[in-house]
């Protein structure tokens, strides 16, 4: 038997000090909530929310595959039926207060809606003024309230307006050229 002669006690804290620290973001993903996992918030001043067309070429993850484009960039993938009118909205999480931006498209032309967008739209707005998480149904979501009364949100300093976070968030989702690669890979040329 091996008997330890560490003097444990030289370990001990007895002053417990806390390091002030700011806490600088990033990275903010473009995502959903994720459904039946976390509580979250929507900011809701309307300069936190953002209407724009993006590009969405779908992709293995949340937020991978969309693109921000420049107007004069809409005519070229216009026929690809993947650029769609959608408003960003500025969420964060409860817990990690992980900030995130999520997009949810327009009913088209007609007016026809998505019912995951539609029950979607509904859950931001409560979560404008409440805890909330979001639960898949058969074919949509349905809002979950926080039951405890849990604290506001504190939202990071910077970024200090969704412009500035929209460049965070698109930092190579951005298409702004006729040469861009994914302009090349939709016209085909590989």
């Amino acid at each position: 038997m091996i008997i330890m002669t560490f003097n444990f006690e030289t370990i001990r804290v007895t002053n417990v000090t806390q390091v002030p620290v700011k806490r600088i973001v990033t990275s903010i993903p473009l995502r959903k909530p994720r459904a039946g996992i976390e509580f979250f918030r929507i900011r809701p001043e309307k300069e936190w929310q953002f209407d724009t067309y993006l590009l969405d070429l779908g992709g293995k993850g949340e937020g991978e595959g969309k693109f921000l484009l420049t107007p004069e960039l809409y005519p070229e993938v216009i026929e690809t039926k993947k650029l769609k009118l959608v408003k960003i909205y500025t969420g964060i999480t409860y817990g990690n207060s992980d900030l995130f931006l999520t997009d949810i498209p327009f009913p088209d032309a007609d007016g026809a809606d998505n019912e995951y967008n539609r029950t979607r739209r509904i859950a931001y707005e409560t979560a404008m003024t409440q805890w909330v998480k979001l639960q898949t149904d058969d074919g949509s979501y349905s809002t979950v309230l926080a039951m405890s009364k849990l604290p506001e949100p504190i939202y990071p300093e910077e970024p200090r307006t969704i412009m500035e976070a929209l460049p965070i968030a698109f930092k190579d989702k951005v298409i702004d050229c006729i040469d861009h690669p994914v302009l090349k890979k939709i016209r085909g040329e590989l």
